[in-house]
């Protein structure tokens, strides 16, 4: 008897043992799928529409996409990546957006250490870091600045031509960005002055903001009260809620944008009422959607080819078709940003969808 009680514990014992085995191997392979992404709060509007792209395409592609949002605050995000290495199992990838991209790079180190491949999204790679991550997935900001410089331009040359006289030679320039230390906007605005070059075009002021209407509009109004003397001709912000809060303040203070001030946004976002009715002259279409599917998709190939090809890979601009999700990635890996004037709201397309699917959210 006292035997076979010890044949039973010894049989639990192995029964058990299998079933943890057995539970782990489940564990790890239901690991093999998931993405992990380490991001800014979508509280955020374009950002929560990054997230459904990304969304969509992580269940089309068989994933499961694992968010961890933080306040636009690095040290929270800090934590997350703490939380997240401290845990049992590793996902099969790391999507990493941060919030401070200089400020964030402990954290992008301690990622890059457990040995699960990290692409980097939305903010181009702090230089000198490369070995941290694997690609990086999403938008150019400096195309994203070069193509607002260029529209300025053209903007500047068309308020010229309907009789407006400048302020300078060139005409007197506004520029509103995003917080600082968000490296989107130092990189858009540091394309946007090159690309400037040659033009004349005088940059009166700079002043970093937010991301929305209400703090374009608050920081806008306290740049035109302190620039007016001095003459204000054109106004660029680093995105559209940016624009239209500006635009706002610039109505308020008796100004007829689209007439006597010219006013370029840098990301499709909103309201687009403004672009409609001619009181700002263009934008770029850089699609949240689109870069949100984009970045899951670059995963999704750097994980069946196992490497990277090439330094840069620049998704054709088509606007009828999606790029397709086979071959190996890039180093860079960029979504298109055409450029979109007031008059063409209605006409442009990209990947399939209308500028209003894309730039309404």
């Amino acid at each position: 008897m006292k035997n076979h009680s010890i044949i039973i514990i010894i049989l639990c014992v192995i029964t058990a043992v299998l079933l943890i085995r057995g539970a782990k191997k489940e564990e790890i392979e239901s690991m093999a799928n998931q993405i992990v992404c380490l991001m800014p709060t979508t509280t955020n509007n374009y950002i929560a529409e990054w997230a459904r792209g990304a969304e969509e395409a992580a269940k089309k592609l068989g994933y499961e996409l694992i968010r961890f949002e933080n306040g636009f605050k690095q040290e929270e995000q800090d934590v997350q990546v703490q939380q997240q290495i401290a845990a049992r199992s590793k996902p099969a990838f790391y999507i990493w957006w941060p919030t401070d991209n200089a400020g964030g790079l402990a954290s992008l180190k301690a990622l890059a250490d457990t040995g699960v491949p990290v692409i980097q999204a939305n903010q181009l790679p702090v230089p000198g870091h490369d070995s941290l991550w694997v690609a990086y997935a999403g938008v150019d900001d400096k195309l994203n600045g070069r193509v607002s410089g260029e529209m300025m331009i053209e903007a500047r040359d068309k308020l010229k031509a309907g009789g407006h006289q400048m302020h300078s030679p060139g005409g007197n320039c506004l520029v509103i960005t995003f917080p600082v230390g968000y490296q989107a906007g130092a990189d858009r605005v540091e394309a946007f002055t090159e690309a400037l070059s040659g033009s004349e075009i005088r940059i009166l002021d700079q002043q970093p903001a937010g991301f929305d209407e209400t703090t374009g509009y608050d920081i806008g109004a306290q740049m035109i009260a302190a620039n007016r003397a001095k003459g204000i001709d054109l106004i660029y912000a680093n995105n559209d809620a940016l624009a239209l809060g500006i635009i706002h303040a610039l109505e308020e203070a008796g100004y007829h944008p689209g007439k006597d001030v010219m006013v370029v946004g840098g990301t499709c976002h909103g309201d687009l009422n403004a672009l409609r009715e001619g009181k700002q002259y263009a934008t770029g279409l850089q699609a949240a959607l689109l870069e949100g599917m984009f970045t899951v998709q670059t995963v999704h190939k750097f994980i069946v080819a196992g490497k990277r090809k090439g330094e840069v890979y620049r998704a054709p601009g088509d606007p009828d078709s999606i790029p397709e999700v086979t071959g190996v990635p890039a180093r860079f890996n960029f979504i298109p940003n055409p450029p979109v004037r007031s008059g063409e709201i209605d006409t442009a397309r990209l990947w399939g969808y209308r500028f209003d699917e894309l730039a309404t959210y």
